[in-house]
């Protein structure tokens, strides 16, 4: 049997003191970004298509951290029809754009990013480290499909570090942890950890805000969405490493440095007028 799938199309206000609380620390914690009705049937896709993509894994504690911290799964919106209803939704991008302060956005990459009942964190690190983005708005939505409770731990944010853009270039890893785990302690930023979240909340953070998160420590997966956008009209950047090389090839095909990100995987999903 089919499932109603809701029209995510109608627009979610974005006030003046929104976009100001987003562009003054990094992020923002919405409420009821979608409706736990309006969720529900997408969730259902978005696991299933997570269960069939992720195929035989090794167990927890034979992963490196990275590979603890979450069951990763990268544009599922081509896999499965549903899902591709909802990471393409108008709603999400024109929050993504008010927040932004722009005329428009294009859709980055998809992730699904699930965290097993035990599994470890996931280190301080900045988004836009892997992406040949430079110059360029991005922002990353981040929806929990389940309830965040204190033991299953959502993100935390160091406020107004994107501020800095760039601070060095690390990979997710136990050093990224450490260096920005002392960077935050020199610079004095103060970690704001998001205590609980309902499905259908979400986060909106800058690529270059510093953020983590703890361990589930509940018995129970976490399982979260996450959308990346990108402002209309940006212009791809010459690839410094080889996670930006990769980028470049998986999520731009067929374009070069130089060029306005566009390919057929980088679909205009809001634009005023």
């Amino acid at each position: 049997m089919s499932m109603q799938l809701a029209d995510l199309s109608g627009l979610y206000p974005i006030t003046d003191e929104m976009h100001q609380d987003y562009q003054t620390n990094g992020y923002i914690h919405l409420r009821d970004v979608c409706t736990q009705t309006e969720l529900m049937p997408y969730a259902e896709s978005i696991r299933d298509t997570v269960d069939k993509a992720k195929g035989v894994m090794p167990e927890l504690e034979k992963r490196d951290t990275y590979g603890k911290a979450f069951i990763q799964i990268g544009n599922l919106w081509q896999r499965d029809e549903n899902v591709a209803k909802f990471v393409l939704a108008k709603r999400f991008a024109q929050i993504a754009a008010d927040l932004m302060g722009i005329k428009g956005v294009r859709l980055y990459h998809d992730q699904a990013l699930f965290k097993e009942p035990s599994g470890g964190i996931t280190p301080w690190h900045q988004d836009q480290f892997y992406w040949p983005l430079d110059g360029v708005k991005t922002i990353t939505m981040w929806m929990p499909l389940v309830y965040v409770s204190a033991e299953m731990m959502a993100m935390k944010f160091a406020p107004t570090s994107h501020e800095n853009g760039p601070f060095d270039l690390m990979e997710i890893s136990d050093e990224s942890d450490s260096y920005f785990t002392k960077l935050i302690t020199e610079k004095r930023y103060k970690i704001h950890q998001i205590q609980e979240m309902a499905p259908g909340d979400a986060t909106f953070h800058d690529g270059w805000t510093l953020h983590a998160a703890p361990g589930n420590r509940s018995d129970r997966m976490r399982e979260v969405m996450t959308i990346i956008y990108f402002e209309d009209g940006g212009v791809i950047s010459e690839p410094n490493s080889k996670f930006r090389e990769n980028d470049l090839k998986n999520w731009f095909p067929g374009q070069v440095p130089g060029e306005k990100a566009a390919s057929p995987l980088n679909p205009l999903l809001y634009s005023r007028g």
